[in-house]
């Protein structure tokens, strides 16, 4: 599953990617050129007006596209883009609480949604509860697959971002009650959209790849979903939402073998998803905690890609670079 590029709406961008779409004829060449691409969704950033995103929905469906909307933060765009169609809305509406009326709306929409609670509009994150609150740079699988935690070359870590452990000690700090009716309080206006039928994802943005996916599980339990409900979000909801529920998403004769074996019970505490032990992907099983094919094989890893920089056996810092 992938989108490419996303759609964007804001003019002034310089790296191709805005689609002013003043007509169906402008949208049905984007699709043109995404089928030629490969993709299989189109995501749908920014759009300014609604009439823009419509084109875009009538086209998709033309050439046999998902849309997944991007949120935003804007109340009333989200609205129409549920109304319109959308396969997906990505972030929470900006309300810390879904009354009646918007639960029926999503729920007889078939909109899934993917609030990302670790990156919450109209509220503090849902990021800055877990820096606050956990030490995941301390783990040994953050520490072995997260470049920077341990002073390895990171160009994600550069000019534009800080390593995870230097963002843990810059997080802000508050009282419990700002995450009660912040986070936690649109986490349980999803549990009960949940609860009434709606697909929701757990998604973790873009974040710490891997260990982020865990964070947003935490902050669905610190809402109030149940485990196996929070297993089922992260798992066989995503599949279904892009159609792919008869390949993955659950353990099934005829499925991908993409599997994972867990030292600890998950639907006892979601916490203990995090303990990996194994990973099967399409059949091949791996260490989790080198990433060493084994079973049938005995395949070392490669390197990752922030190991292979060119730095002469120096153990470099990008803050040397002078960017």
């Amino acid at each position: 599953m992938k989108s490419g590029q996303v759609v964007h709406g804001l003019e002034g961008r310089t790296d191709g990617v805005y689609h002013p779409l003043a007509s169906i004829e402008d949208a049905r060449n984007v699709l043109q050129r995404r089928t030629a691409l490969g993709p299989s969704i189109l995501k749908s950033y920014k759009l300014s007006t609604r009439a823009q995103r419509q084109r875009l929905l009538q086209a998709a469906r033309e050439y046999g596209y998902m849309v997944d909307g991007e949120g935003a933060g804007q109340f009333y765009t989200n609205i129409g883009m549920i109304i319109d169609g959308h396969t997906n809305l990505e972030h929470n509406l900006p309300v810390a609480t879904y009354y009646e009326d918007l639960q029926k709306l999503i729920a007889a929409s078939d909109v899934s949604m993917t609030p990302t609670l670790i990156v919450t509009f109209g509220e503090l994150f849902g990021e800055n509860f877990i820096y606050e609150n956990e030490d995941p740079w301390k783990e040994d699988k953050v520490r072995t697959f997260i470049p920077d935690v341990n002073n390895a070359y990171n160009p994600i870590a550069g000019p534009g971002g800080a390593p995870l452990h230097v963002r843990c000690m810059h997080s802000i700090h508050v009282s419990d009650e700002i995450y009660d009716i912040g986070f936690r309080s649109v986490g349980r206006s999803l549990t009960k959209l949940a609860e009434a039928g709606a697909t929701v994802n757990v998604g973790s943005h873009g974040q710490a790849s891997g260990i982020a996916m865990h964070w947003e599980m935490l902050l669905f339990a610190e809402s109030g979903m149940a485990p196996l409900d929070i297993l089922r979000a992260a798992t066989l909801n995503g599949a279904k939402t892009y159609g792919l529920d008869h390949q993955l998403g659950s353990i099934k004769a005829g499925k991908l073998a993409d599997i994972i074996i867990l030292d600890k019970d998950p639907t006892v505490d979601i916490r203990n998803a995090n303990s990996v032990r194994y990973t099967m992907v399409n059949g091949r099983l791996y260490d989790a905690h080198t990433m060493n094919e084994i079973g049938n094989y005995d395949r070392p890893r490669k390197e990752f890609y922030w190991e292979t920089q060119p730095t002469n056996g120096i153990d470099w810092k990008w803050t040397w670079s002078g960017d």
